[in-house]
């Protein structure tokens, strides 16, 4: 089942990196006025994915959603620090964007975003905040993330 995972790490990360392609397209091609559309298509598909993540796994905190996250980045491949894990917040920071948006801009980074974070209020059933202090889209060394549930 390990081997399994780690053969399925590529793939999700292909998946990340191809939406962010996209997206970013679409931002490069209509500029500002295509971020509130971004952030909606992101907004859909994170209720869908926190609606599926529901039948596989319980969720009832932050903490719950800190430990997948590193799953899941370890199956992908990817660095993070997790600077606060707890039942109401998960702080981390990534020395790359996973999405694959590096210069692009702050409101491109927060609108696809929005995906994590209706994943996660799905998940837990309440409104979570986001704050992106880092962000490599925007020419930062780092990503710095920080969501809390309400």
């Amino acid at each position: 089942m390990e081997q399994a995972a780690q053969a399925f790490g590529p793939m999700m990360r292909h998946m990340f990196e191809g939406l962010g392609a996209m997206s970013r397209a679409f931002y490069e091609k209509c500029g500002e006025e295509a971020l509130p559309i971004i952030a909606e298509g992101a907004a859909k598909s994170g209720v869908r994915q926190g609606e599926m993540m529901q039948k596989m796994m319980p969720v009832k905190s932050m903490k719950d959603i800190g430990e997948m996250f590193k799953m899941m980045g370890g199956m992908m491949g990817m660095e993070m620090e997790v600077v606060e894990l707890s039942d109401d917040t998960l702080h981390f920071k990534a020395p790359k964007c996973m999405l694959g948006i590096e210069g692009t801009s702050q409101g491109l980074c927060e609108a696809m975003m929005n995906s994590d974070k209706k994943m996660m209020s799905t998940l837990l059933g309440r409104e979570v905040e986001m704050k992106i202090p880092k962000s490599v889209a925007a020419g930062d060394k780092e990503c710095e993330v920080i969501f809390s549930s309400k």
